[in-house]
């Protein structure tokens, strides 16, 4: 698995900060694209109204989103890479429950190789497709069981010839 992202050592020269309409924080780099999905490459100084208006800022490269802030919380962070709004590449995301995922994305859902930890702290480091565990990995269960073999559809298969 590639090495984590180290926020600190990044330049966040070009880093933006955001507030969502649902509270929702983001801290990271940003583009605009445009009604083709297509990034702006143009320098926006020369843009008129309504050409701005055609535009949406989006996440696009590193940054840190925080969901559900409140006063004094924050129920879930993702650190990573973005595409366009969506998380795309390598980060990490800890969930309201406690969980981790570290690994790959794409599109939003666990992607390649990863490692997730339940609050129960059970791990499965493996292979993943569309979200779920898919192809090679290993679980861990927290009481020392583990398997190790194929996975498909989050399901273990033992299979034996």
């Amino acid at each position: 698995m590639n090495e984590p992202i180290d926020i600190s050592e990044v330049d966040k020269s070009k880093f933006k900060c955001y507030k969502f309409p649902d509270g929702s924080i983001y801290y990271g780099e940003v583009v605009y694209i445009d009604d083709g999905n297509i990034i702006s490459d143009n320098d926006l100084a020369t843009y008129n109204k309504e050409m701005m208006q055609r535009l949406k800022l989006v996440r696009h490269g590193l940054g840190v989103q925080l969901f559900d802030v409140t006063d004094t919380t924050c129920l879930c962070r993702y650190e990573g890479e973005w595409t366009k709004d969506k998380k795309n590449g390598q980060g990490i995301c800890y969930y309201s429950d406690k969980s981790i995922y570290e690994g790959n994305f794409v599109n939003d859902l666990f992607e390649g190789y990863g490692k997730f930890i339940w609050p129960n702290n059970d791990i499965y480091i493996g292979i993943w497709k569309n979200g779920r565990m898919e192809g090679e990995g290993e679980f861990k269960h927290n009481d020392g069981h583990i398997l190790r073999g194929s996975f498909r559809n989050n399901y273990y298969f033992d299979v034996k010839y």
